[in-house]
C-alpha cells in the first residue's frame, strides 16, 4: 500500500506543472526616518530673574543645605549624554574684590565636582558688567561628551549653566539664550 501511494504521489508531481519561486528582486531601502528633535522652549523665572531656552521637559527642584544656602535647579535631561542645567543660589557673605575671583573659582569647582568630572580649561568672561567664568570639563564616565559651563556672579547671586551634549551647537544655543531681567 505504501508503495502504491508513493507511485501515485510521484506520478501526480510529474504530470502537474511545477512553479518555482521567482528570484527576489532588490527592493529600495526604506527612507531613514528622522528622529523627532526636542522642542526648545523659552523659560522665564520670576523668582530667579532670568530667562533661558531649554529643550525638552524642564524639571525644577530646590534644595537647602546645612549651610542654609538654597539652590534652585532647572534641568532638562534628554538622554544619558545630553543634559542642560541652570542652577542659582544666593551667597550669605559680603563680597569684596578679593573674594569675587575666589568665589567664581569655587563655583566652577562646585559644578565640575557635581558632574563627577575633571576640569579641562577655564577662562574669564562677563555678562554685561557682571563677572563670570566659562569652563570645559570631561566626565569621568567613559564615552561621555565634553561639557561646557558658565558661572556668573550677579550681586550676591551665583548663576551656573551647564550643557553636556555631543552637539556643540546645542550647547552654544543654550548658553547664549541666558538673559537676566
Amino acid at each position: 500500500m505504501n508503495l502504491l501511494h508513493l507511485l501515485l504521489v510521484t506520478a501526480t508531481l510529474l504530470v502537474s506543472p511545477v512553479k518555482f519561486a521567482s528570484p527576489l528582486r532588490a527592493q529600495p531601502a526604506p527612507l531613514p526616518v528622522a528622529l523627532p528633535q526636542p522642542d526648545w522652549q523659552p523659560f522665564c523665572s520670576a523668582e530667579g530673574f532670568f530667562a533661558i531656552g531649554m529643550p525638552g521637559n524642564i524639571k525644577i527642584n530646590s534644595e537647602t543645605f546645612s549651610t542654609q544656602i538654597t539652590t534652585y535647579t532647572y534641568r532638562s535631561s534628554l538622554t544619558k549624554q545630553e543634559t542642560y542645567l541652570l542652577q542659582y543660589f544666593d551667597l550669605d557673605f559680603p563680597l569684596t574684590n578679593t573674594n569675587i575671583k575666589i568665589t567664581l573659582n569655587n563655583a566652577v569647582d562646585f559644578f565640575v565636582v557635581g558632574a563627577n568630572a575633571r576640569l579641562l580649561q577655564v577662562r574669564d568672561l562677563s555678562l554685561g558688567s557682571y563677572p563670570g567664568k566659562e569652563f570645559e570639563f570631561q566626565s569621568l564616565s567613559p564615552n561621555a561628551p565634553v561639557g561646557i559651563g558658565q558661572v556668573f556672579l550677579v550681586d550676591r547671586r551665583i548663576y551656573g549653566l551647564v550643557a553636556i551634549t555631543p552637539k556643540p551647537e546645542n550647547a552654544q544655543r543654550f548658553l547664549e539664550s541666558f538673559r537676566l531681567y
